[in-house]
């Protein structure tokens, strides 16, 4: 009888005796032999003992397998092709391209040149809301905000030098496979997922939404909500209704599409305003007809607009914006698997280190295609972008807040030639269209295979895709009901939101990463603990910002929010990261620690050890800790875990499995 078995690795199955060595290294031969560079689902019989070539038999079989997601998620959804219809199987990829390595379905055989690394890291990185957020802050008050774009070379920096080194050195392909072999346990894991979902929430999708519906509002005169609703049939289209079908085409193609229209409209903008002089001249004056008589500064520029260095007291701060947004960058850049798994892909280290560099370089791009572009289309349309009166700009955006964020689409209705115009817009729709199937196939993904299985292991198929598909809906139902807040949050700056919200939730993850490579002493308890005390100060100022309405310039004396709130999300970045450290370093040092040849080579300073880690024991269960009694007499075993019963009766999904390779 066959068993499948979704989160299990080839090299997880020879640790826990279902395979040999000697199983092993010939499995890993033939599949090289055949040139199968992806093992994409492995299924396995009951007995360790089962002959190399039956197994190989197996996976040959299984060659044919569609993959049904995209680059966000951990997990993916396989079919198998015209057998077994509709029945999705979810595991995480496993590949197996030469004697004794192991990849994942994003490393490429580990043979991309540090060009294609750089050029997918920054890729991966932009999109519409980028276009949307950086040129509406650029209106708003001017060059600062680049410092994210800018400041994001230091941190790539960090990935290639510190982060990269010891997951090459660890063999691992994910984050959370990383998270698993440095601290053991499943409750960090359970806890990244629900932080994945709750970012996907509040920074993807109700982002990617809002981001789409400003541009089908300025070019199509639509109201904003029936812009987001159109936005949503046409993701449902290719997610809910249609079946989990392959959502991996075009992003890398869209996006040098749209950085190259980018690059047209940078050049039409400076020749339109007259260059860069002109820039600095004209933008203090791009005020509002309606504010020019007015005596408060609302409406009017700060006199830091061309300085990416502002004071302690400034809205975006130089200490704010290198370390409150440095925290947070490094989780990003450096613990998020969209990004990590780019530089994995390298052909060795010193590729991966060169693509950071390349990215470094490109990210210097957004300043001149974002940034000076939005200032720009404040001084070409000040009545309109640099509104301050929440009455006008009400009739201009329907928001009362600002009308910054509709900069970039006004550039490219108004300046760009009409081929290229449409060319831009379908380009954006598109990749927004991208974007938003991806997230909805691997939220879903992950909260049926993390979340919904842990409680529910014997769960049919047709349960587990009607799981997944309510959840997408309700998803898009909490994103929709956050448009409000997106739209109205930080003075209707949308890159300030998000790193807003990536301030109050990833400072936590950031110490949790950050200790762990670098000191042995961490262990899963510490780290647990300040995962959990950073998230609850976090969701407590993330309510409090959002429970507050934000005022309109000429009603900021009516302000009466609590200092707490008022705190620059950047400052409180930083200090969330310190609470989040002191109590993972307190706790760590209260309790046992791991034993030496647990973590070898999992830290910065271990590097060099040639002894590889073995598996921390893990006691079974939801959120079971690691067993930091580590008995070495009770090895963990996959056939001892509560999730696993050898008298247990096939299911459905098996029975049609074992059906399909009998035939």
């Amino acid at each position: 009888m066959i068993r499948l078995f979704s989160n299990i690795e080839l090299p997880e199955l020879r640790l826990a005796k279902w395979l040999t060595s000697k199983q092993y290294d010939q499995l890993c031969m033939k599949i090289d032999k055949v040139k199968f560079a992806h093992l994409y689902y492995l299924l396995k019989a009951h007995r360790s003992g089962t002959p190399v070539d039956q197994l190989f038999l197996i996976i040959k079989q299984n060659r044919q397998v569609k993959l049904d997601s995209d680059k966000y998620t951990k997990e993916l959804t396989i079919q198998l092709e015209k057998k077994v219809s509709r029945t999705p199987f979810i595991g995480r990829l496993s590949s197996c391209k030469n004697r004794g390595s192991v990849g994942g379905y994003f490393l490429a055989g580990r043979s991309m040149h540090f060009i294609p690394v750089g050029a997918s890291l920054f890729a991966s990185n932009i999109g519409s809301g980028h276009f949307i957020g950086l040129a509406g802050s650029g209106a708003s008050s001017g060059v600062a905000v680049a410092g994210y774009e800018i400041g994001a070379v230091h941190w790539l920096m960090v990935l290639g030098w510190l982060f990269v080194p010891i997951y090459m050195k660890a063999e691992v392909f994910t984050m959370p496979q990383y998270i698993k072999m440095r601290y053991g346990g499943e409750r960090i894991r359970v806890y990244l997922t629900c932080l994945a979902l709750m970012l996907s929430i509040f920074t993807k999708i109700s982002v990617d939404l809002y981001s789409g519906a400003i541009f089908l509002q300025q070019a199509l005169n639509w109201n904003l909500y029936a812009s987001v609703i159109a936005l949503i049939l046409l993701a449902a289209f290719f997610t809910v209704g249609g079946g989990l079908t392959a959502v991996i085409w075009t992003d890398f193609i869209q996006t040098v599409i749209m950085v190259i229209s980018a690059f047209i409209l940078m050049i039409i903008s400076f020749v339109k305003v007259g260059g860069m002089q002109q820039i600095r001249n004209l933008f203090p004056y791009a005020v509002a007809y309606t504010t020019l008589h007015n005596t408060t500064k609302c409406g009017v520029s700060n006199e830091y607009y061309f300085s990416l260095i502002r004071p302690f007291d400034a809205d975006l701060p130089w200490f704010g914006l290198f370390f409150g947004n440095g925290v947070a960058s490094i989780w990003y850049w450096c613990c998020d698997q969209v990004i990590v798994q780019r530089t994995l892909a390298a052909k060795n280290l010193t590729h991966a280190r060169a693509g950071c560099l390349v990215a470094g370089i490109l990210k210097f791009l957004p300043l001149f295609l974002m940034v000076f572009p939005g200032m720009i289309a404040r001084i070409l349309f000040p009545d309109e972008i640099g509104c301050a009166d929440p009455d006008v700009c009400y009739q201009v955006c329907h928001s009362r807040n600002g009308c910054s964020d509709i900069a970039y689409p006004l550039l490219v209705l108004r300046l760009m030639p009409n081929a290229i115009r449409g060319l831009t817009l379908a380009c954006m729709i598109a990749a927004l269209m991208s974007s938003l199937t991806s997230i909805f196939n691997s939220s879903s993904t992950i909260f049926t295979i993390d979340i919904w299985q842990r409680f529910r292991r014997n769960a049919h198929d047709w349960e587990l895709m009607i799981v997944g598909r309510v959840f997408v809906m309700i998803l898009v139902g909490i994103s929709i009901l956050w448009i409000p807040i997106v739209r109205a949050a930080q003075g209707a700056r949308l890159f300030d939101y998000i790193s807003a919200v990536s301030s109050f939730l990833a400072p936590p993850v950031t110490a949790c990463y950050l200790l762990g490579v670098l000191w042995k002493r961490i262990n899963e308890e510490g780290a647990f603990w300040g995962l959990i005390s950073g998230l609850f100060i976090g969701i407590i100022r993330f309510i409090w910002e959002y429970s507050y309405t934000s005022m309109p310039c000429q009603l900021e004396h009516l302000d009466k929010r609590p200092s707490v709130v008022r705190f620059n999300f950047l400052y409180f970045s930083v200090l969330l990261f310190i609470i989040s450290s002191i109590v993972t370093i307190v706790v760590s040092l209260l309790t046992k620690p791991i034993p030496e040849k647990y973590i070898s080579g999992l830290t910065i300073f271990d590097l060099d050890n040639p002894e590889k880690a073995i598996e921390i024991p893990t006691r079974p269960g939801c959120m079971h800790k690691a067993n930091t009694y580590y008995d070495e007499e009770q090895p963990y075993s996959f056939v001892n875990s509560s999730s696993y019963d050898i008298n247990q009766p096939p299911t459905e999904t098996e029975r049609k499995a074992l059906h399909f390779f009998e035939t």
